[in-house]
């Protein structure tokens, strides 16, 4: 005996393919912003996924100043170069108020 398929069944239900990619990126940012200096590997594993290189692109492309380097071992280390916009907050405190005095 065949079952009948309930129209109802798959109406107003989205199948999605969700690989967590939006925590992946916000995890690989944290990263970069809190110093870490790693590879591609390294950034693989800690994310469970295989999409570094691609996300290190994206971040790229985004503006981010991601530097990398071949080690002898033939792997890049990538990490985020340091802004040298931004100044020091307290040096230019100290030198506005010795040309005030």
């Amino acid at each position: 005996m065949k079952r009948k398929k309930s129209p109802a069944k798959g109406l107003g239900q989205q199948v999605h393919k969700d690989n967590h990619s939006g925590r992946i990126y916000s995890t690989v940012r944290a990263l970069f912003l809190q110093g870490y200096k790693l590879t591609a590997k390294q950034i693989n594993a800690i994310t469970g996924s295989n999409d570094a290189r691609k996300i290190i692109s994206d971040l790229r492309r985004e503006g981010w100043n991601i530097v990398d380097l071949r080690m002898p071992n033939g792997c890049k280390l990538y990490w985020l170069a340091e802004d040298v916009r931004q100044g020091e907050l307290f040096a230019e405190v100290v030198e506005s108020n010795s040309m005030a005095v």
